[in-house]
């Protein structure tokens, strides 16, 4: 356990807060474990407003910049010090022309916040504006060069028809019939709270489809067309690719947007280039519409500083029909919208990334070693089976297993 922290906001990069335009600074060791406090500095832009709301414990918040205007309080200016009783409802909340940023001190975990009407939890404030241009969209036999090219610029392409009805349909059915036989599967339990949060509280996911789904997973993970549009999205920067992530994403009824991020934040040591490192393939298993979640993009954002966050007019919605595919490189800004209606709605995320990087998904432990075995080769070699030979390049080989290619035949050495 701590016996004390020392928080320097410079050396914490600051993310988006789902709520407003604003921004948190969330230190690692400040988030409510082994007894030390929840400490979170926040700012919003000038004139925001958050709804009536409360918190789930005592909250002390400490003013260091602008105004903050609460509604039957009055104004809180920087030195001012404000305590609230676990469970008061108070706001609406308005920064003033320079925006506020304040410190939030509190033993209880502060996210999600309690609001006390439905109209209340509006939608949040990064959400695209109502007449968003759609995401560009082209049929199912558009020729791959063009996917290739649409996926490096502007970033993001939707693909109508991808799936025929009887393969979506053979998909939901294996689906259902897994969570039927494990209904309490699929919440985050992560042991992060603040990743917990990203993930979606009301979201179900699922890794290891390959395993769990026998039918579709392997079918649609190792799909001849996504795993070649992969590989020729990442050519400039890997001579192979692995499954990063398999995942089934259900936005339950109720859940609030995502974060706003870049799937390439997995790995932040990696430097913004040109080609992205890892590209996804999102499935509409239902109709993604604006009430129920279909995910936010920022077209041409992979070319902004790491740092740069996305205005409303700058989003776009991937409204698709179930079995249409939207197709973009993972550093691209993107988010998953609000559910606002009493339905889930269900895709399958499907990515990739270079070789030479390690997965997000840990597929030696998500899948058993006899079920990897039997697989075909390319997907063996997409979990990771096989060796990134980079000799072409100037490189090295990884993978090996006792100086050999894992999936040659070594009984005749």
């Amino acid at each position: 356990m701590l016996d004390h922290l020392h928080i320097r906001p410079d050396d914490i990069t600051p993310i988006a807060d789902p709520d407003t335009d604003g921004q948190l600074w969330i230190h690692p060791d400040a988030f409510g474990q082994a007894g030390v406090p929840y400490m979170i500095k926040v700012s919003d832009p000038p004139h925001t407003t958050r709804p009536r709301h409360s918190h789930h414990g005592d909250v002390c918040y400490l003013y260091v910049q602008g105004e903050h205007h609460i509604a039957g309080e009055g104004v809180y200016r920087s030195g001012d010090v404000r305590w609230t009783r676990a469970g008061h409802i108070y706001g609406p909340e308005t920064t003033g022309p320079e925006g506020g940023t304040w410190w939030l001190i509190t033993d209880a975990n502060p996210i999600p916040v309690n609001h006390p009407t439905t109209d209340d939890s509006s939608v949040p404030r990064h959400e695209a504006r109502a007449d968003a241009p759609p995401a560009t969209r082209v049929g199912p036999d558009t020729p791959l060069d063009d996917l290739v090219e649409s996926t490096r610029e502007p970033g993001a392409i939707i693909v109508e028809g991808w799936l025929d009805a009887a393969r979506l349909a053979g998909v939901n059915r294996e689906i259902d019939e897994w969570l039927a036989a494990h209904p309490h599967a699929g919440l985050p339990d992560s042991g992060s709270e603040l990743y917990d949060r990203f993930l979606g509280h009301r979201t179900l996911r699922l890794h290891g489809l390959a395993h769990k789904l026998p039918r579709w997973g392997p079918e649609l993970i190792a799909d001849p067309f996504l795993v070649e549009w992969a590989t020729r999205a990442l050519d400039p920067v890997a001579t192979s690719v692995l499954l990063n992530a398999g995942e089934l994403i259900q936005i339950g009824a109720g859940e609030t947007a995502q974060y706003l991020h870049r799937d390439s934040d997995s790995w932040p040591a990696l430097p913004v280039g040109d080609h992205p490192v890892v590209v996804n393939a999102i499935i509409a298993l239902d109709d993604c519409t604006i009430d129920n979640g279909a995910t936010h993009v920022a077209p041409g954002s992979h070319r902004w500083p790491a740092s740069r966050q996305a205005n409303p007019d700058e989003l776009t919605r991937a409204t698709m029909r179930a079995g249409d595919v939207l197709l973009f490189r993972g550093d691209l800004v993107h988010g998953g919208g609000a559910n606002l209606t009493d339905r889930r709605r269900r895709v399958l995320s499907i990515s990739y990334c270079s070789g030479w990087l390690r997965p997000v998904e840990n597929h030696a432990a998500n899948i058993p070693a006899d079920t990897i075995a039997s697989f075909e080769p390319a997907l063996r070699g997409l979990l990771g089976a096989g060796v990134h030979d980079a000799t072409s390049r100037g490189g090295g080989v990884l993978g090996l297993v006792d100086g050999t290619n894992p999936t040659r035949d070594r009984t005749t050495r």
